[in-house]
């Protein structure tokens, strides 16, 4: 596989991967993934994934933000222990951040505040903000366009929403749309609409450990898996592997800022 492949969102710092991280390694390499995007959940897991990017540069790249399944009554403490974060290291990304009320609304009123506040830190910054929303679309929409920061970028990532939302994400013209293995999902009908994406706007990623592609679905996800995600999409653009991975890889290259390696 001549192109590197860049997975643009994985959380292979997690415990999942505790016992074989560096053999998991190894396989995506072996895979032809050069370089990977760690989003971050909370404090635990920024401090988990540090010594870990210490340990790969160039290949491996940090993020900063609260999740919004993390945002509990002490969120306040999260978020100022990321501020003071952001003062002594400067992220690739901030992220993940964002709105998700599949399963637990209880604070709901917590997630838009920090969703807001974590937005303002990416506009200051200028950097890109990794967005993840579930069951919220309509509302993150709104806050999106009530926060009225042009500069903001970034990627809607792990986007499984409805062709509706598709097209209103799509009208956030300096967003990417991150797609993992749910697209190859037998009972995906994200596949029907996907292709509506333009390609200069399409990132790749595993969301590792979770969502792994058909053939691999119920299994712990990899980066090495990856390939499986960038081939089914390549059929349905009816493209060959190497020209959707080589116009993704830029993608994320160009939304990241990250070296050539």
């Amino acid at each position: 596989m001549a192109t590197s492949l860049i997975d643009s969102h994985t959380h292979i710092y997690g415990e999942e991967f505790d016992l074989d991280r560096e053999a998991m390694l190894q396989r995506a390499d072996e895979a032809g993934i050069g370089q990977m995007v760690l989003p971050c959940v909370d404090r635990e897991s920024y401090e988990r994934m540090l010594p870990l990017v210490a340990a790969h540069p160039l290949r491996l790249f940090p993020c900063i933000g609260l999740h919004p399944t993390s945002v509990k009554e002490d969120y306040q403490a999260e978020l100022t222990y990321m501020r003071e974060q952001l003062e002594l290291h400067r992220p690739t990304a901030i992220g993940e951040v964002g709105l998700d009320f599949y399963w637990d609304r209880t604070y709901e009123a917590e997630q838009v505040a920090a969703f807001r506040e974590q937005l303002q830190w990416a506009a200051r910054l200028n950097l890109p903000v990794i967005l993840h929303i579930r069951e919220a679309f309509s509302k993150a929409f709104e806050i999106l366009r009530a926060v009225d920061l042009p500069e903001l970028h970034g990627v809607f990532h792990s986007f499984t929403g409805s062709s509706e939302e598709l097209e209103e994400a799509l009208s956030f013209e300096r967003f990417a749309i991150g797609i993992n293995g749910v697209v190859t999902f037998k009972n995906s009908s994200l596949k029907d609409y996907i292709t509506r994406v333009p390609l200069g706007r399409l990132l790749l990623e595993t969301d590792a450990p979770y969502l792994a592609p058909t053939p691999n679905r119920g299994k712990r996800n990899e980066p090495s898996f990856l390939p499986h995600t960038a081939q089914f999409l390549a059929s349905l653009y009816g493209l060959s592997y190497d020209q959707l991975t080589e116009v993704t890889s830029q993608n994320a290259r160009r939304l990241f800022r990250l070296p050539t390696r």
